[in-house]
């Protein structure tokens, strides 16, 4: 596959892995898991960049695995109330077979009016046809990272 084919197939795969992750119902904080498998190769790593803040975050060092990715998912989404995303831009490189797309993740903790928006890079990279993705990096915004970490730690105790 080549030409407007390949980049088409490339856009549309970042932007559906990356719109994948959010909740199956409008408003609400459940996940589809076949719906993100659906657009990651079985092999696939997923990993967190920036060198520096990841260096500085323990949890964010270690590449996942499809499988792992969606049991962090499902932790987290247990704090919220819900969140949902707004696809910004996606950028498309068919000689790499890679695409970034950017988008602003809304996420509300649960038992908190507030909102943080989250903008989020995910580099991907994708397989000759384009169709799965075999490589993510996540690049997110730290402060909103740090300004949710708190809301999302409050919710998952009042949870327990």
């Amino acid at each position: 596959m080549s030409g407007p084919s390949l980049y088409n197939a490339l856009a549309s795969t970042a932007t559906e892995w990356v719109t994948a992750t959010r909740p199956n119902t409008e408003g609400s904080n459940d996940i589809d898991i076949d719906r993100i498998y659906s657009r990651l190769s079985p092999s696939a790593i997923l990993r967190f960049g920036h060198k520096h803040f990841v260096s500085t975050t323990p949890h964010l060092q270690r590449d996942e695995s499809p499988r792992d990715f969606v049991a962090r998912l499902k932790s987290m989404s247990a704090a919220f109330q819900t969140w949902s995303i707004d696809v910004q831009d996606v950028n498309v490189d068919t000689e790499k077979k890679s695409a970034v797309v950017r988008a602003v993740f809304h996420m509300q903790a649960k038992n908190d009016p507030e909102v943080i928006h989250n903008e989020i890079l995910f580099w991907c990279q994708m397989d000759d046809t384009g169709e799965r993705v075999l490589r993510s990096t996540e690049f997110v915004d730290p402060a909103a990272l740090q300004a949710l970490a708190p809301k999302l730690k409050a919710a998952a105790a009042s949870n327990e």
